[in-house]
This record gives structure tokens, sequence and C-alpha cells, in this order.
């Protein structure tokens, strides 16, 4: 009996959490991981979800939470961009998590775009005053308040109000355009959800974290378009490539989507999903090559006197050719020296110099044409030399080509890049040292120039219904950007609508949803608590919504701007 009784109160003080029994330990760990899963704002998260199916936001605040669970102290933590995917009432919770880590004695240095982080940062460093060749510098060091004052860091102006994101940037949303609509909406935490896409429009899906928005946009809508368009291609390029789910598992979600119905497709004439995942891994890729403009660029160079009389043609200005590449690294620029235990370490070719050709080629150059302008002229510039300039300067270059029709077509192509703020970019710039932000801008300007020619067509079976654009899905397009060039992506989204075409961005960026024709947002809160429509209107109305969290949010900075 007095054996059972010690049994019984060891496995009570076990349960209880006492620390001088090794049950007791383990509990209390476990219970100190999880609130701090909870503090972070994953409270809502089963513990058997697979981690594919977190959103970037959630990825990142795990990887957070693992640091904290390991309690390190005198310890420098380096995160890039942690408010990823965070709804600006997570970004709260995310501050007191960074603080809670430097009050115990580490150094916390955050790579950020987000003004509530940066209003909480003991030191803002600057850098700028541009971007690409324009930047580099240390344009101010200090804090919140000094950054406010100071002048020449464009930071500085956006975080004081000298500079801000307009409202009513030019636009002309179509009427008419009709609307898509979702109907009996049930997967994952989504409950039965019904909602109205408004097209001809630029449309914000909003919430907090783990409300239902990627569900809504990546798990049903864009199936069913798919389906009801015919691109089947469109839905493999937008689910998680690394998805390992089984056969049971997939199947339900499968069954789940079939419930839901789509109506409206007809007012549209394709879709285009545009996300921040990497667009090609070879560093053979480049943006040239992906928007296109180099194909005009070697037929340009193939129509040279030059050329015609050596008799060359295009290929022999592609560094994938074996006509005009370098016999030592194949045209790549460089070689690859593998290490075992370390990452590969790459270095210029010592042939070609990391000029991708052979002499030969790069003795056949283009020139501008001779002007009375006594002002000095631009030299010559061999193919290596175009793709080693930038767009801004590629374009200055190619726009002194007068009469010729393929500098004006690539022109157009590059000029597309500039005007998504992509102009600092250099033209052989291999694609896989992008970020996420580049990579998705450039997505945006491969399907800009392949739909500049495009004419829009009528709806045969309803003519009275108009002409039917392109449906643009963007997943968080913000991210990794700054102020400003927030406000460039949004001009270029804005030409969009203003082309008759339709915008639905998945966002949390205050200035763009307060610059959006139409809001709907998702929640009121995340998991359990989420999934359903909170509100939708326009931003004015959003943020008189007393139940939005997005409102709230909303109402601040409309105040504040």
């Amino acid at each position: 009996k007095d054996r059972r009784q010690r049994k019984q109160d060891v496995n009570r003080d076990a349960r209880q959490g006492k620390p001088h029994e090794p049950l007791g330990l383990v509990l209390g760990e476990v219970r100190q991981r999880l609130r701090y899963l909870d503090e972070i704002g994953l409270g809502y998260l089963t513990l058997d979800r697979p981690t594919r199916s977190l959103s970037g936001g959630e990825t990142e605040r795990v990887n957070l939470t693992s640091c904290l669970g390991s309690r390190l102290v005198n310890t420098l933590y380096v995160l890039d961009e942690p408010s990823v995917g965070l709804h600006p009432r997570d970004t709260a919770r995310l501050v007191k998590i960074l603080e809670n880590l430097r009050d115990v004695g580490n150094t916390v240095v955050v790579v950020e775009h987000e003004e509530g982080v940066m209003r909480a940062a003991d030191q803002i460093i600057d850098l700028g005053p541009g971007h690409g060749e324009s930047g580099g510098h240390l344009v101010f060091q200090g804090d919140f308040k000094s950054i406010l004052k100071a002048k020449g860091t464009l930071t500085g102006d956006y975080l004081s109000g000298r500079c801000a994101i307009k409202v009513g940037l030019a636009s002309t949303p179509s009427s008419g355009a009709g609307a898509l609509k979702i109907t009996n909406a049930s997967q994952h935490n989504l409950r039965n959800v019904s909602v109205e896409i408004p097209l001809g429009k630029l449309v914000c899906i909003t919430g907090v974290s783990g409300s239902g928005k990627s569900t809504l946009v990546r798990d049903i809508l864009v199936p069913l378009l798919a389906e009801k368009l015919g691109q089947g291609e469109a839905v493999a390029g937008s689910r998680d490539k690394d998805a390992d789910a089984d056969e049971g598992e997939q199947g339900s979600e499968s069954s789940v989507a079939r419930d839901a119905e789509l109506s409206g497709a007809e007012h549209v004439r394709r879709f285009v999903m545009v996300d921040q995942s990497a667009i090609g891994r070879t560093p053979r890729s480049n943006p040239a090559v992906y928007i296109g403009a180099f194909d005009e660029i070697r037929e340009l160079f193939a129509q040279t006197d030059e050329a015609k009389r050596r008799g060359y043609n295009a290929s022999s200005f592609s560094f994938n050719s074996a006509q005009g590449q370098c016999d030592r690294c194949r045209g790549a620029g460089f070689e690859k020296i593998e290490m075992q235990f370390l990452s590969d370490v790459f270095i210029k070719c010592p042939v070609c110099n990391g000029r991708r050709y052979r002499d030969h080629i790069l003795e056949v150059k283009l020139s501008q044409p001779e002007t009375p302008d006594p002002r000095p002229t631009t030299p010559a510039h061999s193919i290596a030399d175009i793709l080693d300039a930038t767009v801004d300067s590629a374009i200055e270059f190619l726009d002194a080509q007068e009469g010729s029709r393929l500098a004006a077509k690539a022109v157009g192509k590059l000029k597309l890049l500039q005007e998504v703020g992509l102009g600092y970019l250099r033209l052989g710039q291999p694609i896989n040292t992008l970020s996420g932000g580049e990579c998705q801008r450039l997505k945006l300007v491969s399907h800009l120039a392949e739909v500049a020619g495009e004419p829009h067509r009528t709806d045969e079976a309803n003519p009275s219904a108009g002409e039917r654009g392109i449906l643009f899905i963007f997943d968080e397009p913000t991210t990794g950007l700054h102020f400003e060039d927030v406000r460039i992506l949004l001009l270029a989204l804005r030409r969009l609508v203003a082309a008759g075409h339709s915008v639905l961005v998945v966002e949390h960026h205050l200035d763009v949803v307060r610059n959006a024709d139409w809001v709907i947002d998702l929640g009121p809160g995340a998991g359990d608590e989420g999934g359903q429509v909170v509100a939708v209107g326009t931003p004015d109305e959003i943020a008189r919504c007393e139940g939005s969290f997005t409102g709230q949010s909303l109402a601040g900075v409309i105040d504040r701007r």
C-alpha cells in the first residue's frame, strides 16, 4: 500500500511538472516551448500539422521559436525579413519576441522593411541612397527619432511622411467586367465561405496570418479557374514541388475542394499566378533571356555588316551555342570548384575572363549611328558589353539605334523592367542571384511582355459583357520591397487594371490595401478562429469595420498618413 501511494505521488508530481522529477523536467520544457509558439501567435496550429503546409510567415516564426527554446545568451541572431507574411497585428508580437531576445543579453540584427519593426529598433542602419550601382553607401545610422529628421535617406523620408504612397494612383477600373463568385468553400479552416471577387479592379484579400487567405486563393480559386479555363499547368506551378503528402491526404483535400463552386470564369480570358518561388536554379539564365529581349539583341548583332561579312547568324551570339561560346567555360563565364565540406566556389573563367564568348565573336560590335551632335557618343558595344550593362544603360544605348525595329522591340521589353523598379539589374546577371521580390517582379515583366501586344477578346456568347481581360494573382508581392519599390509596384498593378485586366493580391502591406479598389478581409482570427469573411468593401469601409483587425490597423495608417 505504501509503495502504491508513493507511485501515485510521483505520477501526480510529474503531471504537475515538479522540477525534482525527471518527467516533470520534460513536461516543463515541452510546456515552455509550446508557450513560445502561443506567444508568437501560432497557438492555433495543431502539433501534427505538416510543415510543408505552413505559410512563409508561420515557418519564419516556428524557426524563431526554436531559437527562443534554446535559451542562448551572448549570441548574435541575424534575421532576414522575419515579418514576411505577417499581419500588422502579428508584427507587434514579433517585435515583443525580438525584444525578449535582446533583453536576455543577445544581439539581434534584422534585415527589414516593416515600419513597426523599425520603430522598435534601438539602431537603424540605412543603406543607399538608391539601388544597384547607385546604392551600397551608408546614408544613416542612429535611432528612430533621428532618422525622421535626417536628410538624404529615402527610408527617413517615408517614415517621416515627407514622401508617401498616395491614394488614387492613375487607374480607371473597368466597369461591367463581371465578377468571380466562389460558393461553399470548405477546406482547412474555411467554413462554407462564399465570396464575390469583382473583375476589372485591384482587389486585396487580407486577414491575419492563418486566417485562410492562401487556402481560398491557392487551394480553391486557382484549381477551379484552371479547371474552367483548361490551365492545368498553372495549378501544377502553384503547388509546392517538394510536397510529399500521402495519397490518402491528397484524396481528402481534393474531395473537399470539389464541394466549392465557381461562377463567372467566362469573364476571364485566362489567369496568371505570380508568386515568389524561384524562377530557375541555373546561372545561365538571366533577365534579358527570361523576358525574351535577348532574342532581338542577338538578331540585331547578326544584322551588322561585320557579322554578315563573317557569316554569323543570331545563334552565333548565343552563349549557349557552340558557335560562339567560350571553349573552356561553355558560355557560363565562370568555373565551379566543388568543395567537399563547404559550399561550391565560383571563379571567373581564366580564358574569357567571365565574358562567355570567344574572341572572334566579341570583335563584332554594335555602334551608335553618326549624328551632327558634337557631344561624344557611347563607345561601340560587343554582345558581352550589352550583357554587362544595366537595364537603364542598355535602354539608353539601344534607343540610339534609330530606325531599327529590333532595337525598338528590345527596348519595349526592357522598359517593362524599368517600370517595375528593376532598371538597376544587369542584363546578364544570373537569375539564381536575384532576391524573392526581384524574382516576382521579373515574372510580372515576362507576363507583361507576353500580353503587351495581345488584343482583348470579347465573349462570343455574350457580346454585351465587354472585353475579357487576364486575371493576375499575386501572393505577397511586397515581400522584400522598400516603400519606394512598393510605390513603383503599385503603379505597375494600376497600369494592368487600366489596360482592362484584373488584379487579385493576397497582401498585408497596409499601403497596398488602402490603394485597392476592393478589399476582402478574412478572419477574424487565425486557425479555428478564422476562415470566415469578416468584411468586404472599399478601404474606407473596411477601416470603419469594428470586428476587423485589418480595419483597425488600416484606420491607424489612414490617420497617420
